[in-house]
Order: C-alpha cells, then structure tokens, then sequence
C-alpha cells in the first residue's frame, strides 16, 4: 500500500502553482487534506478564482478551500503577472463560469482551517507554501500551539547564490513578505526550502509541453498554461517547475541532494530586502535543497499526466 503523505497547499495559483495542484491531486503519494489561497504571482482573489476554477473542472474531488492574506506583513504589494499572464494561468486560459466557493466563515479563514487540519491529524500534515508565505506565519504567531503538531513546513523561497529574479537580491517569495519568513525559520519545525535554482534547473520545453497534450485534458491543461508563461530567469520556451520541485521534496526520490544548514533572510528596508543566506549546519532543523535531477522530476512528472491521460 503507498504510504500517502497528508498536505496542505498554499497557493498563490499562477501558472507553476497550477501544475504543482494538477501534480498533487493526481498523485497517490499524496492526500491534500486542505488548499489555502494568498496574493502574490496575482492579487488575492483571482489567486482564489484560479485555485477554485482548477478544483471544479480537474480536481478529483471537491477539496476545502479557504483565501488566506491578501498582502504581506510590512511589504507593498507586488504581483508577477508579467511572469504568469494578466490572470495568473497564462495567455490562453482565463478562469471563467466558477461555481466552485471558498469555505470562509466570519472569523474563520485561511489560518483557521489549517489550524484544525493539523489538530486532526497531528504530527502528520506537511504545509506546502509555495508561494508568499504570510498565511503560513500568520498561523505560527497566532495559533503557537499548533507548532508542535506540524509534521514539516516547505517554502518555495530564496536563492542558494544570494541573487533574485525580481530584484538583484530577492526571488519573488521572499521579496513579497521577507518578514514572514523570518518568522517561520526562526520556529523549529522541520522546514525543506526549494530555493529558484531548482525550479530553473528542472525546467521543460517545447518537445516535452507537445508530448504531454497528447495525455488526454491534463496534459491540454499544461499545454496551454505554457502560453505566455515566462520565467524572468530562463528563455521562451523554457517553463520551470518551481512549485512541483516544492512539492516532490517530501517524496522518497534521489531526485534532490539536500543539506542541513542554518538560514538568514535580510529583513532590512535596503536594497537587500528578501536576499536569503545558508550555511551548513548539520544539527539544524530547516533542510535546503542543492541541486535537483532534471531528467527524473520531468519524467515523473509526464508519467504520471500519461497514467491520467483517460480521466
């Protein structure tokens, strides 16, 4: 029997976040017990629109969603529309006739959902953040008896080298809300950090986004989020997987090294802000990943829309 590994998502649904969802609802190794929404590649609500579009016409089942922050903690708004297209699912796709609706409740949202997640299955959820990570903090600070129960955080954030994609300094995630990041690696939960390297290293192209839409509507479905989706670091043509390498980082696979090492983020209002740091710490508990082996990720990742392709 495949062990599943309980999830939650935290998505800022643009065209990577989008593959990332396809990845882990069609994965047997997982089992998304809750999707959070936050701004970032879009605003808020048509992160949400986007996320509910993609759980009412491809998801598997009718998965809770909740719409967490709407801006970081001390940072002006930013999105990467120029990245992901003008609504998040790049130039093709808009999210249109969504019925599907969000579970908030007065004084019940983002935060709250994940903190009961975690209190039913304690010690057994891992919180995927690939976007912003401001719901994630915002959980940590406001519900701080939950810590204990996490079974591990993963963030999509920062870079190995010190330089950004949105900034010389700062990926786009930690340039966004570089404090809340701060706040998540300062508690000791083990964390995994799928830093830009890996997301533009295991990047396909145009003979493998043609193959996939010969595997029936989900392999349509990436086949048309590629259009217009460009990576400010790679070429057209290119399109990196930054948030299914988050995903599969809690995957028993070789297809990552890792390293145990001790993080810094610049916190500073200079021009600095978000540029994150490692040093190698072998007693710490946040875990980043080195490099990634672009020939497994990808052919897992085409493997598993071909298994699909009848549904």
């Amino acid at each position: 029997m495949i062990k599943k590994e309980k999830i939650i998502m935290d998505l800022d649904v643009g065209v990577d976040d989008a593959m990332s969802l396809i990845m882990g609802m069609l994965d047997p190794k997982f089992d998304i017990k809750l999707i959070t929404t936050i701004f970032g590649n879009v605003g808020l609500k048509q992160a949400t629109k986007n996320t509910c579009w993609l759980v009412q016409n491809y998801g598997d089942k009718d998965y809770p969603i909740y719409m967490g922050a709407e801006r970081g903690l001390n940072t002006p708004l930013h999105s990467a529309t120029e990245v992901h297209g003008k609504t998040g699912l790049g130039k093709t796709i808009v999210a249109k006739n969504v019925t599907k609706k969000v579970s908030n409740k007065p004084n019940y949202g983002a935060i709250e959902a994940m903190r009961d997640c975690i209190n039913k299955y304690p010690n057994e959820i891992t919180i995927v953040s690939v976007g912003p990570t401001t719901n994630v903090a915002k959980l940590l600070t406001t519900y701080p008896e939950v810590v204990s129960k996490i079974k591990r955080i993963v963030l999509m954030v920062g870079s190995l080298d010190g330089k950004g994609s949105v900034t010389p300094y700062s990926s786009f995630n930690a340039h966004c809300d570089p404090d809340a990041v701060n706040i998540i690696i300062s508690h000791k939960v083990p964390i995994i950090i799928s830093t830009k390297e890996m997301g533009t290293t295991a990047y396909f192209e145009d003979d493998l986004r043609n193959e996939l839409k010969q595997y029936g509507r989900y392999g349509e479905l990436i086949y048309h989020l590629c259009n217009g989706y460009k990576d400010s670091i790679l070429e057209v043509g290119q399109y990196a997987v930054h948030d299914t390498c988050a995903l599969y980082s809690i995957l028993d696979t070789d297809f990552f090294t890792r390293e145990k090492v001790d993080m810094t983020i610049n916190v500073s209002n200079d021009e600095k802000r978000g540029q994150t740091k490692f040093v190698p710490n072998p007693n710490s508990h946040i875990t980043v990943l080195k490099t990634v082996d672009k020939k497994k990720v990808l052919a897992y990742i085409a493997n598993l829309i071909k298994k699909n392709a009848k549904k």
